[in-house]
């Protein structure tokens, strides 16, 4: 018996016969419906089958040499058009894959500069928070240092008072003094006018012992005298000293309050130029936000281009869409000629 030779007639009228049975089957239920046969010569007739079957069912009278011929026709233009769109398709998803990891790269870059800028964004608002503790602490010692100002000139005005009131004293106990000693002298002095007219020899003998008494009262006075002049020079000298001292705590006090106060324009100082690197590195940072945005969108368009472009460019199993992408190849491989020619 002379061995089976699969053609396109004998394979196209199993492949038939097999789908009209409305069973599953594949090459080999179709080479033993033929009856032997090559898979190099059974396999490409059984994807011509699959692809002619719209248009049998469109066209039952078309002579099969014919649906052959449009088949191997049709095969090989879909065979160019699928290389080509596959060649397209794996340069874009190389262009893809290149792009993401360019985008990845920079992400990364991005991100760890980011994190850089909030560590030290970090570390200066915990500088600007013990400055700003510090100016705080000066500007309370700048209080209380005024306060204690104010308290030391009022001691200072109140000791200035009690030296003024006590020269005042001294000066007024003076004059007493002398005016009680101008007040005895007149007393004496009438005295003895009165005595030597009663008794002119009392007078005489008196004279004597009363000019000793007044030469001691005048010794008492001077000597009493002289006593409240070294007091007023002790009270005067010990009130100088104090007074010299207050002077001295309010000079230094003063030196304080004016070295607080360059302390508190230094901090003060270094507190606006931290607030304006504080700005640059926020606005910096802003800047680095915005640019990730930017990149973040730019990887979502190219994303959404490569997904429209598969869908754009995917193929149907309707035998007009499958005529539009022939179509289309041909009009593609038509331009390229004449880019060819030109």
């Amino acid at each position: 018996m002379p061995k089976t030779i699969a053609n396109a007639s004998n394979v196209f009228a199993a492949c038939d016969r097999l789908d009209a049975a409305k069973d599953r089957w594949n090459r080999e239920d179709v080479r033993s419906e033929v009856g032997g046969g090559g898979w190099v010569v059974i396999d490409p007739l059984i994807k011509a089958w699959r692809a002619l079957r719209p248009l049998r069912e469109v066209a039952p009278s078309t002579p099969t040499e014919l649906l052959q011929q449009v088949a191997a026709s049709l095969e090989a233009h879909i065979a160019g058009f699928t290389e080509e769109a596959e060649g397209r398709l794996s340069e874009n998803q190389k262009i893809f894959d290149t792009t993401v990891s360019e985008l990845s790269e920079k992400l990364a870059i991005l991100e760890a500069e980011l994190e850089q800028k909030t560590e030290s964004l970090q570390a200066s608002d915990v500088v600007n928070a013990a400055l700003t503790e510090q100016l705080e602490q000066a500007q309370m010692e700048l209080a209380e240092s005024r306060t204690e100002n104010a308290k030391l000139v009022t001691e200072n005005d109140g000791l200035t008072g009690q030296v003024s009131r006590m020269e005042k004293e001294h000066k007024t106990a003076i004059q007493s003094i002398q005016t009680e000693q101008r007040e005895l002298l007149k007393q004496h002095a009438q005295e003895r006018s009165q005595a030597a007219e009663e008794h002119a020899t009392a007078i005489a003998a008196q004279r004597k012992e009363l000019a000793q008494q007044a030469e001691q009262a005048e010794n008492r006075l001077m000597v009493l005298l002289d006593q409240e002049r070294q007091e007023a020079k002790t009270a005067e000298s010990k009130l100088s000293g104090n007074l010299e001292k207050v002077t001295q705590k309010v000079q230094a006090q003063r030196d304080t309050i004016i070295a607080l106060e360059t302390s508190v324009k230094e901090l003060t100082r270094q507190n606006e130029k931290l607030d304006l690197e504080l700005t640059a590195r926020v606005e910096n940072y802003t800047a680095l936000q915005t640019s990730l945005e930017e990149q973040k969108a730019t990887t979502a368009s190219i994303k959404q281009e490569f997904t429209a472009y598969k869908q754009q460019h995917a193929l149907g199993g309707e035998l007009g869409a499958l005529q539009d992408a022939v179509a289309g190849l041909q009009a593609q491989l038509t331009e390229r000629k004449k880019k060819r020619r030109e």
